[in-house]
């Protein structure tokens, strides 16, 4: 299969990365500077599977989100997923037998935390675009989930877990979570 995973840079996107090449699966890597450059993000041929890990966390309160800062997290946690898969949907980037894309999102796109109103307004809005696009592609063979994990140990989560209130000892590692995706994108399931 031909898996584009992006965030590879980060915890959650390396280990999805290097499970899917140990599986013995093509791998293409998109990192958010490839979204700046212009042009396609992905090459020809048809894309099997799409694991979205890219995204960031600011911690501020409410008194000091200004809408730069909401926009920008919108941008990077939801809106470069969005462009992603509209370039694959467009150009016809998806396999002719179908795909399935999977976006990380968190736990909190449900919970919130003190210092958190841009992330977790920002990944809840990815949960609801993964639902939109899922009905939206379904037709065309391409399925389309969010995978909502609690806690990952990743230096987002160690940067975060703090104001979340989370003991460290609660975050499961990125290749447990990797396995997971990996099993919804080569044998559906979840989808």
């Amino acid at each position: 299969m031909r898996i584009v995973v992006t965030g590879t840079s980060g915890g959650i996107g390396r280990a999805v990365a290097d499970a899917a090449r140990a599986a013995g699966h093509e791998v293409t890597e998109i990192n958010r500077a490839d979204f700046g450059r212009g042009g396609p993000l992905v090459g020809s041929g048809g894309v099997d599977g799409v694991v979205f890990a890219t995204g960031t966390c600011p911690v501020a309160p409410v008194s000091k989100t200004d809408d730069a800062l909401l926009a920008g997290t919108f941008a990077v946690n939801c809106g470069l997923f969005v462009r992603l898969v509209r370039e694959l949907a467009a150009e016809g980037g998806f396999s002719s037998s179908g795909a399935r894309v999977v976006a990380v999102s968190s736990v909190s796109a449900t919970e919130g935390w003190p210092g958190g109103v841009a992330y977790c307004a920002s990944k809840g809005a990815l949960s609801a675009a993964c639902r939109a696009l899922d009905a939206e592609l379904r037709g065309r063979g391409v399925r389309v989930a969010a995978v909502e994990p609690r806690y990952v140990r990743t230096r987002m989560f160690e940067a975060c877990a703090g104001r979340m209130g989370v003991p460290a000892s609660e975050a499961i590692e990125p290749a447990d979570l990797a396995a997971g995706i990996i099993a919804m994108i080569v044998d559906g399931v979840g989808f």
